[in-house]
């Protein structure tokens, strides 16, 4: 009897020793789980009562502001895009995409010839943890891996913080800058999630329907309280 009490206090000092040690060095707990069990656990979790366009706009009012003056591109699009994409987490997070991995490797194989402006030769010396990274959205755009190819960047920026933000908008405004000027922002959103304008059907083809329209109704929001 006193044996199994002794060895239920040993566990139970262990456990709390662990949650002790969760608590103080949660990054790197957020850290291990994302990369051992491939989990992605928020790091500065959101205050209890805040939305997410209010912790959106505390976690990137500043950077947005400033990126949308060198690329002239829409402050409110961008952070609208932040919404949609990342929920406005800072770290933003990644997802890995096993769909967009196996178009890669039919490329790398020869089985097709591209995957939009990528080729064989740009895969031709890429191993298997280099394709999960092309394959891998990352930043606060959640912008594909294999983005940073035809933009002249190695993927490893793209998993910086700063870096993604940058070279996302830079992407936002060389590949549909031109929507955002004219100000069609449903195609827009619409190109950014499919890589394609918003259909003449009126029928969005965005992973979810409202994509589209809960953009246009974030970048409201965000047009009032821009200044």
């Amino acid at each position: 009897m006193k044996k199994k009490l002794l060895r239920k206090a040993i566990i139970w000092s262990i456990l709390m020793l662990f949650l002790y040690w969760a608590w103080t060095e949660r990054y790197n707990v957020a850290e291990y789980i994302r990369d051992v069990a491939g989990i992605e656990l928020p790091v500065n979790p959101r205050p209890e009562g805040m939305s997410t366009l209010e912790w959106t706009e505390k976690n990137y009012k500043k950077e947005m502001l400033l990126l949308s003056k060198k690329y002239d591109v829409p402050y409110a699009y961008l952070m609208a895009l932040t919404v949609l994409e990342c929920g406005g987490e800072k770290p933003a997070g990644h997802r890995y995409e096993p769909g967009i991995l196996k178009k890669l490797e039919k490329v790398k194989g020869g089985r097709v010839d591209r995957l939009e402006n990528i080729y064989a030769k740009h895969l031709t010396n890429c191993n298997d943890g280099c394709m999960e990274n092309l394959a891998t959205s990352w930043g606060p755009f959640q912008l594909m891996g294999y983005k940073a190819i035809p933009l002249g960047v190695l993927v490893d920026q793209l998993r910086h913080e700063d870096d993604a933000a940058d070279i996302g908008v830079k992407w936002i405004a060389n590949e549909y800058g031109h929507f955002l000027k004219k100000k069609k922002y449903k195609d827009a959103f619409h190109y950014h999630n499919t890589g394609q304008r918003f259909p003449l059907s009126g029928k969005p083809r965005t992973h979810s329907p409202y994509y589209v329209s809960d953009g246009l109704k974030y970048m409201k929001y965000f047009e009032s309280r821009q200044y």
